[in-house]
């Protein structure tokens, strides 16, 4: 079983019990992106439970990806809202013989500070990162005239219409590429475990909290849960605490039927670990 002993990763300097000491945590994210969240939670004491649900790989067709490196310079900005979209657009661009010049005259927006940290390892410094951290938080930062500036957003297949519309509706001219697909992991990840014990896990309570950090980890996690028990995902977790990372992932969650409650305030994973180890913290107080 893919478990990550919070022991195994204390630092000396740890107190003798731990925040999360003794909790056990499901993480659902993309195998890649799972170690920061994974480390951030075991040197808090928590036992990790990798059960990714979640990759990413390139789109079908690189043709229009490529096409949108070949013209950024016609663009009055580029959008990226997450640090996948960065990485998959940036071999596009060194594909093309390019760099970080490839971006001068061209004004950079990234939705977060993940998506601002993936661009300053590359050399490019965003010129906007709105507060919000979603789409709605990037068209409050653009306000209402936008009168023909050219937009190109380089996203996942999956990304919501939202920033796109709204900027359109504005007065922007938008290009939206498929910068990389998120697609299901059908077969279990080398590490990870299988649907059945993950369903035997939660119903035998051996489970704390089960963590989600986008809409399409709480939909392929009931997908995966789906093929090996005829009982709602909702019923499979009605004793488990179902954490989100933010508003719109936590709306996917309810819409599935299951009871979120815990929220990230900040859309972030470092935030995501300090409201899981807030919450544990006052149940001990509370006890």
């Amino acid at each position: 079983m893919a478990i990550l002993r919070g022991s195994q990763m204390a630092n000396s300097k740890l107190p003798s019990k731990t925040p999360l000491e003794g909790r056990t945590v499901v993480i659902t994210r993309a195998k890649e992106q799972a170690e920061k969240f994974a480390n951030g939670l075991s040197e808090l004491g928590a036992e990790i439970i990798e059960f990714p649900v979640i990759k990413f790989v390139p789109p079908e067709s690189l043709v229009e990806l490529d096409r949108a490196v070949f013209k950024l310079d016609s663009y009055n900005w580029v959008i990226f809202t997450s640090a996948n979209g960065v990485e998959f657009f940036w071999k596009r661009v060194e594909a093309a013989g390019k760099d970080a010049g490839a971006f001068n005259g061209v004004k950079i927006c990234a939705v977060g500070p993940a998506t601002a940290g993936a661009l300053e390892a590359r050399g490019l410094t965003p010129n906007l990162v709105p507060e919000k951290h979603v789409a709605e938080g990037i068209l409050e930062k653009f306000g209402e005239r936008l009168d023909g500036q050219r937009f190109l957003l380089p996203t996942a297949d999956i990304a919501r219409d939202t920033l796109a519309e709204g900027l359109t509706t504005r007065g922007g001219l938008v290009a939206k590429v498929t910068a990389y697909r998120t697609v299901a992991c059908d077969n279990e990840e080398p590490g990870s475990i299988s649907a059945a014990q993950m369903i035997q896990l939660v119903g035998t309570g051996k489970i704390d909290l089960v963590s989600f950090t986008s809409s399409s980890t709480v939909k392929n996690f009931a997908a995966r849960l789906a093929t090996s028990s005829n009982r709602s995902v909702g019923e499979l977790l009605n004793r488990t605490i179902v954490a989100c990372i933010g508003p719109v992932t936590a709306k996917t969650a309810r819409d599935l039927g299951l009871r979120v409650g815990l929220e990230a305030t900040e859309f972030t994973i470092d935030n995501l670990v300090t409201t899981i180890k807030n919450h544990f913290v006052k149940e001990e107080v509370a006890l």
